[in-house]
């Protein structure tokens, strides 16, 4: 199993996680929304939260 980690972006006006594993979230306008996505995914993997 790869590693998780964990990147946020922003596009514009919207923010995205995306994980090493292929992972990502849908765009978000929120970045904490996109950060807790982002938290959830890892804390489901078994790994640390960023």
């Amino acid at each position: 199993m790869p590693e998780h980690r964990v990147a946020i972006s922003e596009r514009g006006s919207f923010c995205f996680a995306t994980c090493s594993c292929g992972w990502f979230s849908p765009a978000r306008r929120s970045r904490d929304l996109a950060r807790r996505e982002a938290d959830d995914h890892l804390a489901g993997h078994g790994a640390a939260p960023a």
